[in-house]
């Protein structure tokens, strides 16, 4: 009677057991679609049958095994970061093109080229005064070529400034994020088993891999320590450390809750792409910029100034003035110059043509870097454009490599629902056959009873 109590008592834990398999299948079935869920599977463990020291064998939950990989998850992280590096780099670098105007009669080439022109016109008509105005609207509108194309340079910086405000807006709000799923970690030990909340701090992972290259450790209790660049500290425990950007000098930083510097420590994704752009290639776009703005005015005032006008005086006011200090291209303008003041003739021969023909000729002079005006800002508009191409073909390598990954993973750890199918059929067979067990064992039971009677 005994051994019959015995195994109806083994018979029903079995049957609770596979209950609970199948609510893990079912689990897996409603989650085939949450973002970063990881298969679930109930484990089975046999109990140690030895009736002569009291064992009575039977069936036990082993607990759930999570399918998650960390290789596969630290993998599409990696592949993230250098997809969120090419997309920001792809974003900003396709505002920068366009600031760069390569029409053949517009933006800072035209302009140079219809100043030159009205030049050599003046050439054959040095002393008309139609001429000389003419050089004078024409250099009018190099200035303002300048001037806008400094202003587009302005705006992509203030854009990049503007994101990476924002991306550093988006690494706090995701470290609060992970803060308060470690304290639900650290508050309930149970949470540790629950696949929601591992894939709700996977997900966040993964956001924040986009955004910022970062090292998480999980510690025993369940909870993630992040640090940003494997160095400082984002979230521990229930704690956050918020950092922040400075923009407001060259170059801009990113600093810690203590206001520390640590933009060397960042390497990659929308965050590297964003300081590099910032320090290194927009501030390089504006400095050559400058350069070129500053030799155009320069040369031109140098040839003028060694002429006179048409009234045979050396002129007094140069044709360019600009502000170094704020920058040429920005600041270049026009002086007041008349056009009686304009220089076209030499010293040495008043009402000649001299200086306007070599003022003209400075057109096909290579004067900065080995490159005509012309030439050096075509390399500047090209050199943009050099880069918004190489940035797209890496967002585009990017993209396959990130897809791979997530499949890759997918493979691992997502739920299929024809396993789980198989599965569910598994474990209901495995139920019915223990509910047919103890419905034996009850009557063999009452059998026995009867007999007793």
């Amino acid at each position: 009677m005994g051994n019959l109590l015995v195994s109806l008592r083994n018979a029903a834990g079995a049957m609770k057991v596979f209950e609970r398999g199948m609510g893990v299948v079912q689990s897996n079935v409603a989650n085939a679609s949450t973002p970063g869920y990881a298969r679930q599977s109930q484990l089975f463990e046999a109990m140690r049958f030895d009736l002569d020291i009291g064992l009575p064998g039977g069936v036990q939950s082993a607990g759930t095994q999570d399918s998650r990989n960390a290789y596969a998850e630290a993998t599409v992280r990696q592949r993230l970061a250098g997809y969120g590096y090419a997309d920001e780099r792809t974003q900003q670098l396709a505002r920068l093109e366009p600031v760069f105007d390569i029409g053949a009669a517009s933006g800072i080439g035209g302009a140079l080229n219809k100043m030159f022109n009205a030049f050599s016109a003046l050439s054959v008509a040095p002393n008309d005064l139609s001429a000389r105005r003419m050089v004078l609207d024409r250099a009018g509108e190099l200035a303002r070529a300048f001037q806008s194309t400094a202003s587009g340079l302005s705006g992509v910086v203030a854009t990049v400034d503007a994101g990476l405000t924002h991306q550093v807006e988006e690494i706090n709000r995701l470290g609060g994020r992970i803060a308060e799923l470690n304290q639900r970690f650290r508050q309930d030990f149970l949470a540790q088993q629950d696949a929601g909340l591992q894939a709700q701090m996977h997900n966040l992972l993964e956001e924040l891999a986009e955004v910022t290259d970062f090292t998480a450790l999980p510690a025993s209790d369940g909870s993630m320590t992040v640090y940003l660049g494997g160095q400082t500290l984002l979230a521990i425990g229930d704690r956050q450390y918020k950092i922040s950007a400075d923009a407001s000098g060259s170059p801009a930083r990113l600093l810690d809750a203590s206001g520390n510097d640590i933009t060397g420590q960042i390497s990659g994704s929308r965050l590297k792409a964003l300081l590099q752009l910032r320090n290194e290639v927009l501030p390089d776009q504006q400095f050559q910029l400058n350069r070129l703005a500053q030799s155009v005015a320069d040369q031109v005032n140098t040839v003028l100034g060694g002429g006179v006008d048409l009234n045979g005086q050396t002129p007094v006011t140069p044709l360019f003035v600009y502000d170094t200090s704020a920058g040429a291209a920005a600041t270049l303008t026009v002086s007041g110059l008349r056009p009686e003041e304009l220089a076209a003739a030499s010293s040495a021969a008043h009402g000649g043509n001299q200086v306007a023909l070599d003022a003209a000729a400075l057109a096909g002079t290579k004067t900065i870097d080995g490159y005509t005006f012309t030439q050096f800002y075509a390399s500047l508009a090209a050199q943009a454009g050099r880069l918004l191409s190489s940035a797209r073909d890496s967002l585009a390598t990017n993209a396959q490599l990130t897809s791979q990954a997530r499949q890759f993973r997918d493979d691992l750890q997502k739920v299929n629902l024809d396993e789980e199918a198989i599965h569910l059929v598994e474990l209901q067979r495995a139920y019915q056959a223990s509910a047919r067990l103890v419905q034996t064992l009850n009557d063999m039971t009452e059998t026995v009873i009867n007999l007793i009677r």
